[in-house]
């Protein structure tokens, strides 16, 4: 099957107009619109339903789409690191991180680390902290700078402590208690305090929701669906609380917001750089060591650390 065809079915699956998907591929409609009929006659399958309401796809066309999609992945994937050798470069490795957590590292450790390993090419992906894992685990990435929230399994996984990290009350300054040292759960009470969605963030909704558990009856739950950068927001504008990660004091203006430790049951957990030991190469490592260089260099690790 021409790829380029199978390209137009996806975009024309996402679209769900053949005049947006013709003029992305610069070609006519009636041209997109025999495209798309020769796919379907090479598969012998129905994948759209042309109707005076518009287009859809089938049951069959959602499922091929989706596989197609990965393909097309995988394809592009295939490209560009046949590509990256043929100019050069010995190999690729694709970072996802916690913006909060590496944007104090990152950028002066991938620096450095170019310049030792000049041949290696580095991608990069910020995501959520629910996310890393499955993509690590599913080779979508190579290398993650996350937090151990959910702990990774060493039988599996390498991994090196870059800082410690822990859940904190968060809130804008001037809230009655942006002036505390340590915060209480029943000092929490009749609070409107910001908890993240379990479709948005479900392992850290659930481990938030364990914290507040015993005081949930007298609190004013608020669940947002957005990014972090909308809980700030939100904090900003509303002058509520929330309890998230330490580490956001890297990307939250301490003008603008107390971070206060909590006295809770709250197990200890740290800032980590990980990769899976199947795929473990000595740039993974050496990247490693930059990132706890950098750490140390900013104050971020214990003195015990150092």
């Amino acid at each position: 099957m021409n790829i380029d065809l199978l390209r137009e079915c996806v975009h024309l699956a996402s679209s769900l107009s053949f005049t947006e998907t013709a003029k992305r591929f610069y070609i006519t409609q009636p041209v997109l619109s025999k495209h798309i009929a020769s796919v379907e006659k090479e598969l012998g399958l129905d994948l759209f339903i042309r109707s005076k309401n518009g287009v859809h796809l089938t049951k069959v066309g959602r499922a091929f789409i989706q596989d197609a999609s990965h393909l097309l992945d995988g394809y592009d994937g295939m490209l560009e690191r046949a590509r990256h050798i043929a100019s050069g470069k010995d190999a690729i490795i694709n970072i996802g991180y916690l913006h909060g957590a590496s944007s104090r590292l990152l950028p002066q450790a991938l620096k450095r680390f170019k310049k030792g390993h000049p041949t290696i090419e580095v991608n990069y992906l910020s995501m959520e902290i629910d996310e890393i894992p499955q993509r690590l685990n599913g080779n979508d990435i190579d290398f993650a700078v996350t937090s151990d929230l959910a702990s990774f399994d060493s039988d599996r996984f390498n991994q090196v402590e870059l800082y410690p990290d822990s859940l904190c009350l968060i809130v804008p300054r001037g809230h009655r208690l942006s002036e505390r040292s340590i915060i209480r759960l029943d000092d929490l009470k009749g609070e409107e305090i910001i908890v993240p969605r379990s479709s948005f963030m479900p392992n850290e909704s659930t481990y938030i929701n364990k914290i507040l558990s015993p005081i949930v009856e007298s609190i004013r739950p608020k669940r947002l669906i957005g990014d972090l950068n909308s809980i700030a927001m939100s904090m900003a504008i509303e002058n509520c609380a929330a309890i998230e990660f330490d580490h956001l004091r890297n990307i939250f203006s301490p003008d603008q917001f107390s971070f206060i430790p909590l006295d809770a049951n709250i197990p200890a957990f740290n800032v980590v750089a990980a990769w899976k030991r199947a795929g473990e190469t000595e740039a993974m490592h050496d990247l490693a060591v930059e990132l706890k260089r950098q750490c140390i260099a900013k104050g971020l690790c214990p003195a015990e650390s150092r």
